[in-house]
């Protein structure tokens, strides 16, 4: 009996407990704060490194280009886009130049196309928005009359109006 005793009861590891009070929270912020800086540091790092192989990768195919006299074809290859290029911008220009009036025109002239495209679209916006007039439309009103004062035959004839004047409501 004495066997089946200390075989039902709960073997008790003896682990320490720690307590809140012993744990130093602000040391554990700080490593955390840290680390956080490194690994943002590292990051950085990596940025540049990336942005600086990408330019000397560039700066190498334009001096290979040139080695191999290729930069004319390249030339060449792009001159007609350019030439679109160019015609799209002035025309686009010229059809925002038109939206503004006399005297921002020539100050506006002289700005990149994306400040001009921003400033008119603003001046848009603050126009106030008239009505388009039709002619020969009269408006729409709708003058109900009392159907208590209607006879039997008139509230017949207009019973759908005044069931639709108390389904709104």
């Amino acid at each position: 009996m004495n066997e089946e005793a200390k075989e039902t009861q709960p073997v008790q590891e003896s682990t320490p407990q720690v307590q809140d009070e012993s744990v130093d929270y602000k040391s554990l912020y700080l490593d955390e704060v840290q680390n956080a800086k490194k690994l943002r540091k590292r990051a950085q790092d990596a940025e540049v490194t990336v942005q600086e192989n990408t330019k000397s990768q560039e700066t190498q195919k334009v001096k290979q280009m040139q080695e191999q006299e290729k930069y004319k074809e390249l030339y060449e290859s792009t001159a007609p886009f350019k030439d679109k290029w160019e015609s799209y911008e002035s025309k686009r220009r010229e059809s925002l130049l038109s939206k503004l009036p006399e005297e921002d025109r020539e100050k506006m002239s002289q700005k990149d196309l994306d400040t001009l495209e921003y400033v008119v679209s603003i001046q848009e916006k603050s126009k106030p928005v008239n009505p388009a007039h039709t002619p020969n439309q009269s408006r729409n009103m709708n003058i109900e009359e009392d159907w208590t004062k209607l006879d039997e035959e008139g509230r017949r004839k207009n019973w759908g109006n005044i069931m639709q004047k108390y389904k709104k409501n």
